[in-house]
């Protein structure tokens, strides 16, 4: 039989957990409260199919539900060739693939596959490094993207 100081020693230390790669998505009351409408934003960058959808004549462009225009962006807009020109700066092109994927918090890999796979067929390509993404969005920007609140879930002691 074991006494108790041996079986502590022998009880592995609880391993740390593993820091969580930083997540960003578009800040929509920040957007608000500077005095900026968030639908008007995203419905002026839907393409005119896009656009299409959403005039259904009963209201005036632009003052719908901000989740109503992301979901057209993201299921219309995005399948466009002309959704990301290579030419759109990085920071309004993070805007809008986050407004297609309906702002859902995006880690800086998600980021830059999305926009790798829109400029594959440039010649001369942006530099996408983690480093540059991070600093860019990590500073105050006039899009308003910011780093996500990652809500933990409390973990049940039996």
């Amino acid at each position: 039989m074991t006494n108790q100081t041996e079986q502590t020693e022998q009880t592995p230390a609880p391993t740390p957990e593993p820091e969580e790669e930083p997540k960003y998505q578009i800040d929509a009351k920040a957007f608000e409260t500077s005095g900026r409408s968030f639908s008007f934003a995203i419905y002026s960058r839907l393409s005119q199919s896009g656009k299409a959808v959403i005039d259904d004549g009963k209201s005036v462009g632009g003052f719908g539900a901000p989740a109503e225009y992301m979901k057209v962006m993201s299921n219309i807009c995005s399948n466009e060739p002309d959704f990301l020109l290579p030419g759109t700066p990085i920071t309004e092109a993070v805007f809008k693939l986050l407004l297609a994927n309906t702002n859902k918090a995006m880690t800086l890999d998600e980021i830059q596959s999305g926009l790798t796979t829109a400029w594959a067929s440039v010649i001369y390509l942006k530099n996408l490094s983690d480093e540059i993404l991070r600093r860019m969005l990590d500073q105050e920007n006039d899009y308003f993207i910011k780093r996500a609140i990652i809500r933990r879930r409390r973990s049940r002691s039996s």
